[in-house]
């Protein structure tokens, strides 16, 4: 597994929150780690984000694991962040079938993340499957 781009959000001096995208071989591998809490992760995030499609593209990904178990906190800031992070390797991946990791036990993981994923539209619901963990 080799990380391809890393964003970190610093909050007091102390690193609060990771978004790391992996590749090993046609796999692609998401992990949202920590809090959002800041007001403007924008700030700390776009970089990361405007580089996802970069170094994506030409890689031939056939599955994705967006994993959200251990994102702790996020506030409405964060949701945006989180859904062009998501776009972004949606985009990027056109073709893979996606799993979306999130914890069995959060109802915000549970309710929210569907709705920040899209899944209603139709070429996004038709790719996405979802795998309930427990903390």
């Amino acid at each position: 597994m080799k990380i391809i781009t890393f964003g970190e959000i610093v909050d007091a001096g102390q690193s609060v929150f990771h978004s790391v995208l992996s590749v090993d071989g046609r796999s692609l591998k998401h992990r949202f780690e920590g809090v959002i809490r800041v007001d403007n992760p924008y700030r700390s995030l776009k970089d990361h984000i405007d580089e996802i499609p970069k170094k994506v593209e030409g890689l031939a990904i056939d599955e994705v694991l967006i994993d959200f178990a251990e994102l702790r906190f996020c506030n409405s800031n964060g949701f945006y962040v989180i859904m062009d992070i998501v776009e972004a390797i949606y985009t990027s991946a056109s073709d893979a079938k996606v799993t979306v990791r999130r914890l069995d036990d959060d109802d915000w993981q549970r309710e929210t993340l569907p709705i920040l994923l899209n899944v209603d539209d139709e070429s996004i619901g038709r790719r996405t499957s979802f795998t309930n963990v427990r903390e």
